[in-house]
């Protein structure tokens, strides 16, 4: 008798396509009502790091249409604070050193600052040791002071800065051996930022998940 009530209340095809097609109908509806109202978070992939959590509410401050997210995008926002990257392109256009793009892309930004997936700390979302991709000689034996050091140390210690390695750099510690090891008062050193746009731009869900016209 069990059997043929599992029998009678089987699913036709008929029935399983018309729950199908009802959450699919659902589901079209919930987005259409996030997107006419402008809820953008619906459609975020990810959590967003906490350097650009501000910029949820504006999608094209990054983003074109659906198009991938460009090191000119960043640049708009980073470009002075980019202006001497010690790994940047210069370092890699000498022969000695492109090889090791292979390995880490490094002048893609987003080879290391990727949003919306799960972040290890400062805007990158590889883990901690990936310094360990081109310097991992330094803590087995290349380097007597650094010999024995975890994978992680660069990136953890705060010794390092990926971008900027004047603090460790021999010839700036020799201009600078004279100098205070913490300035009297706390500053914020001079920085120019010239920005491309005179206001923020105005939210425009549409224009932004289906691109502009132009």
């Amino acid at each position: 008798m069990p059997s043929n009530l599992g029998k009678f209340f089987k699913p036709t095809i008929l029935q399983s396509k018309v729950v199908i097609i009802g959450v699919m109908v659902i589901l079209l509806t919930w987005l259409t009502a996030a997107f006419a109202l402008d809820h953008r978070s619906v459609f975020l992939p990810g959590t967003t790091s906490e350097g650009h959590v501000l910029f949820e509410v504006s999608c094209n401050s990054c983003h074109e249409g659906f198009k991938p997210v460009t090191n000119e995008t960043c640049m708009r926002c980073h470009e002075a604070e980019m202006a001497a990257d010690a790994h940047g392109t210069k370092k890699f256009r000498d022969p000695r050193w492109a090889e090791l793009l292979t390995k880490i892309d490094v002048l893609t930004c987003t080879a290391c600052h990727n949003e919306h997936v799960h972040m290890f700390g400062r805007g990158v979302h590889l883990k901690p040791d990936l310094c360990m991709a081109c310097h991992e000689g330094i803590i087995n034996g290349d380097l007597a002071s650094h010999t024995g050091f975890t994978p992680d140390g660069c990136w953890t210690a705060g010794c390092h800065n990926f971008h900027d390695h004047r603090s460790i750099s021999t010839g700036f510690l020799r201009q600078n051996i004279d100098q205070l090891p913490m300035l009297p008062e706390p500053v914020l050193l001079e920085r120019t930022v010239t920005a491309e746009l005179e206001e923020p731009p105005t939210p425009d869900l549409g224009e932004e998940f289906l691109g502009s016209e132009s």
